[in-house]
């Protein structure tokens, strides 16, 4: 019987770790992944000063975006990754920008809608430190409306309860 017992625990042990675990849950259980697309070939234009740093940004309106970002073409660039006017009709974007000298890398891994909270998972890392000049590193993601209410972030899956969010 303890044998049993033991390959139960092991075999649901080894299903939540190859699951990534659970979801985060409300007291009522709803949690809803939200969809996104990271931005590509959008840059912060160097007249952006953020007042915390880094600074979190959730934009809504197309004109407050295209005061921020401006558009670094290439050549094959793969203009669906662009924001644009007409595909923030039905979505926000959320925008996480480090200024100065230590070149970050972030990346988001999910969004989730736990309740009426919006809760962003996202990495950090510097890949250069004291770099000889300066840099707007970001990730900026176009992000599926939804309803809610706060916003909490998790950097490399610690929260962040005091991030002050600005929303535009």
């Amino acid at each position: 019987m303890k044998s049993i017992l033991s390959i139960l625990i092991v075999l649901l042990v080894a299903s939540a770790v190859s699951c990534g675990g659970a979801q985060p849950a409300t007291e009522d259980g709803s949690t809803e992944n939200i969809n996104f697309m990271i931005s590509s070939y959008q840059f912060v234009k160097n007249t952006y000063k953020g007042e915390t740093n880094p600074s979190y940004l959730i934009i809504r309106s197309y004109p407050a975006f295209e005061s921020l970002f401006g558009v670094g073409a290439v050549m094959g660039m793969d203009k669906t990754k662009l924001i644009t006017e007409e595909n923030m009709k039905n979505r926000f974007v959320l925008s996480i920008i480090y200024q100065g000298n230590d070149i970050h890398e972030f990346g988001i891994e999910k969004i989730i809608l736990n309740g009426s909270r919006l809760e962003v998972y996202y990495t950090s890392r510097v890949t250069e430190p004291n770099a000889s000049w300066t840099c707007n590193c970001h990730v900026t993601a176009l992000v599926d409306n939804c309803k809610f209410d706060s916003v909490l972030l998790y950097e490399n899956g610690k929260p962040l309860p005091d991030a002050k969010i600005k929303d535009m």
